[in-house]
Order: structure tokens, then sequence, then C-alpha cells
């Protein structure tokens, strides 16, 4: 059985057995990773403090047939906001679900792996709703599945004013475009600015966020429903947001 070192970010866990557990993983050199740590829910386990929601850890593994098994643990990061603020966490979890679900499996993205603990970390000192909203649309870039938000993704003019949007068509269409086109959501000038600014944004030095509650809850309905459509299925984080009334 093949054995290999890599550093990843834990974005799934549940409990497996007695004591064990299994994990998704998001590694910079093989991407998702499906891994079992045995008898690490025991307190003394040398696994048990590193293998946690969000920590950056290296690991050492064995290779297996569908299941990789992890052999050694050491913490490399850790995001304590992430872990006492459960809104936060709320958001967080959705990230990596959409994360998990748009990525490819074994498939390297150092680009993505290099990209997600700078929104980590702002995902609580910044509004971490705003925070996962703007995840969500960059991760729909880095899949190739990205939206037009300025620019009419049917005559491809530059979109002045309110407008509609219909993410089938692939995006924000022009008054005149839309009119031939059925299932289209209103899309005011306000919403476009908002989802323009997030789609962009720099989390090496990321801006304060101000936005109107009903262009959040609007872009995140567009989003939300995006991501199902495209999943074929729907997001268990969003159940764990509506529970902490976020």
């Amino acid at each position: 059985m093949a054995q290999y070192e890599t550093e990843a970010v834990v974005l799934g866990v549940r409990n497996w057995g007695e004591a064990d557990k299994m994990l998704r993983l998001f590694s910079r050199d093989h991407g998702e990773i499906t891994a079992a740590a045995f008898g690490a829910r025991r307190p003394k386990s040398p696994l048990a403090s590193g293998l946690q929601m969000f920590h950056t850890v290296e690991l050492s593994l064995s290779a297996g047939d569908r299941v990789d098994t992890i052999r050694g643990c050491r913490l490399l990061r850790r995001f304590p906001h992430l872990e006492s603020d459960l809104v936060a966490m709320a958001y967080a979890s959705f990230i990596a679900e959409v994360l998990l679900e748009l990525m490819p499996d074994g498939a390297p993205q150092p680009e993505i792996y290099d990209w997600l603990p700078a929104v980590f970390a702002a995902c609580g000192p910044k509004n971490p709703r705003l925070v996962a909203l703007a995840a969500g649309l960059q991760l729909l870039d880095f899949a190739g599945l990205g939206l037009s938000f300025d620019v009419c993704a049917v005559s491809g003019v530059q979109i002045v004013g309110d407008a509609f949007f219909s993410a089938a068509e692939g995006g924000a269409l022009s008054p005149e475009a839309a009119a031939q086109i059925a299932g289209k959501r209103p899309y005011p000038e306000s919403l476009r600015a908002l989802l323009s600014t997030l789609a962009v944004i720099d989390w090496a030095a990321p801006p304060a966020f101000t936005a109107k509650r009903s262009d959040i809850e609007a872009g995140e309905s567009l989003l939300v429903s995006y991501l199902q459509d495209t999943f074929g299925h729907g997001l268990r984080s969003l159940k764990f947001i509506r529970q902490m009334g976020a």
C-alpha cells in the first residue's frame, strides 16, 4: 500500500464506527481526498486535535482503492473564529460544501487551495453572509461555470440600469434580450453592483462589506438556485444556516 504526504484542509468530518472518523480533505497536490482516521475520536489519539473542520494539516496517508488511511497528522493552522462563532461556522460549511461539489476528485487545484485560507480568515471578521456569497461566485468561476453580471449573456451589450437575469441563459439580460426569455428574474442595478464587486474580491485585502438586505437575499437566492440546479440536489449546509437564524 503506497504511502504519501500532503498538506490539506479538512472540509468534511463524520463519525464512523465506534471511535473513528471519515474525512473529506482538500489538498494542494491531490485535490479532494476521502480518508479514514482510525481511533481519531479517542481523547488520547495523536490524530484527535488536528482532524477538525477547517483545520489546515500536514498528513501522512496510505493510499487505498476507494478510501485512504491517515497515519499521521500535524496541525498547521486553525481559525478560532470558525470554532466559536456558529454563524461564521455555518457559512464556512457552505463554502466547503460548494467547493467539494464543484471540484473534481483527485485533481490538483493549487490556485483554489491557496485561495481558501484567506476566505476562511475573512469569514467572521467580515460579514460571513457576504463572504459566503462572494466565495460561491468565485468558486463558480474557478469551475468554469461563472455567470455574466455586467454584460448581457445573450447579446453581449453592456448592462446599464435595471435589467433581468437568467442563470440558464448565462447571467444578466438586457431588457431587449429578456423580452424573449421565460423564467427571468428582475436584476436591479444595486444587485448588479453588489455581485460584480463580490465576484472579483481580492481576499488578500478584502474591502469593507456593505449592502442592502434585499440585494443580499436576492443574490443568495440566485446563487443557491443555480448551484442546486447544477448539482441536481439541495445543499446540506443550508439547513445549518437556517438553524443559526442567519
